[in-house]
Formats: C-alpha cells, structure tokens, sequence
C-alpha cells in the first residue's frame, strides 16, 4: 500500500488539465480582439510573445486611436502604426509580420481587416461631410431668400 502511495506521490505535474487546448499555430479560426485576449491571454507567455502582444496591441491602438487625429504627435503615431503594419520585411524580430506569426495571428488577414476598417471610417466621414454640407447649403438658400 505505502508503495503505491509513493508511486502516485512521484507523478510530474505538468501544469495540463483537461479542458486547456494547446497553441494550435495552424488554426483557422478568427478571433476577435475580446477572444483572443480570453483565449490567449488565459495560457502563460514567454516574455518575448509577452512583448510582442504589447507592440501588436500599442500599434493596432495607435493606427485606430489616431487615424483622425488633427494634431502632429497623433498624425505621427497613425503614420508610423501604419508604416509598420504595411512593411513586409521580417528581418527584425518585432516586424509586423514576425510578431503576429509568433502569437498565431494572419498577418495578411489583419491587414486587410484594418484596411477595411480604414476604408469604412473613410467613408462614413465623407457621407457625414457631405451631410453637413448639404445642411449648410440648404440653410444658405433659407436665408437668401
């Protein structure tokens, strides 16, 4: 009896429970942003994968936070996320490219998200220009006559 004890008592723990999934690099499945930090954020990182995560978020913060902005200091941030996102090169470890692939993300797929994004913001700025302008114009004609 007190063999079994010590036999059981020797298993490694590994740290696995039934219901953790392992990181799958060929997933096809699309997160959302809430998702992934659910799915992704709940599993321990390397320091490294830790650091890119930062960089991915602060760019994909910045390319959004500041894709309107009027001053300087946010049209700067916009360009440089921007920059950054579209560069294809992945000689430096924390290239768009190399950080995405590293956390399981299509790097190809998030650029054509946030570039329909960018499209869409676009768009509904010049419709709500347009709108303002027709006002304008309609109140100019009220008052001429």
């Amino acid at each position: 009896m007190k063999n079994h004890h010590r036999k059981q008592q020797e298993k490694v723990d590994l740290g696995l429970r039934f219901n953790d999934r392992p990181l799958v690099p060929f997933e096809v499945d699309i997160l959302a942003a809430e998702d992934f930090a659910r799915v992704y954020r709940s599993r321990p990182l390397s320091p490294e994968r830790e650091l890119m995560v930062a960089v991915l978020e602060e760019a994909l913060a910045d390319y959004q936070r500041c894709f309107s902005a009027r001053d300087k200091k946010a049209k700067k941030r916009f360009a440089e996320a921007e920059t950054w996102i579209e560069d294809t090169d992945s000689e430096w470890i924390f290239s768009f490219i190399n950080c995405c692939e590293a956390l399981a993300v299509e790097p190809g797929y998030l650029r054509q998200g946030l570039l329909r994004w960018k499209q869409g913001k676009r768009a509904r700025r010049l419709s709500a220009q347009v709108q303002q302008h027709q006002k304008n114009q309609s109140k100019r004609l009220r008052q001429a006559a």
